[in-house]
């Protein structure tokens, strides 16, 4: 990140790169915000917001955290896994 993103629709876009990569991003983070991907472009534009999108945007930031670590724990034990089983392998040998 260069610069500081200052605006709500700099701040939606840092997010949705950040989180979801530059392909399909705007829809997986309207869908992961609960709102419509055409509400997340009017919040983009600077329509009304009576939401609290930099809210909702750290509490999606705060599952995705919590579901990578989820997957790290699994990855880890599936590594551990293969481990012993390539050791047993080579044992039996």
């Amino acid at each position: 990140m260069t610069k500081a993103p200052n605006t709500l629709a700099d701040r939606i876009d840092v997010v949705a790169t950040t989180l979801y990569g530059a392909s399909g991003r705007m829809s997986r983070l309207a869908a992961g915000l609960g709102i419509s991907r055409s509400r997340l472009f009017d919040y983009r534009r600077g329509a009304g917001t009576a939401r609290d999108i930099d809210g909702m945007m750290i509490d999606l930031i705060d599952r995705e955290c919590d579901a990578s670590t989820e997957r790290v724990s699994t990855l880890t034990a599936l590594r551990n896994r293969m481990l012993d089983l390539i050791k047993e392998k080579s044992d039996a040998a």
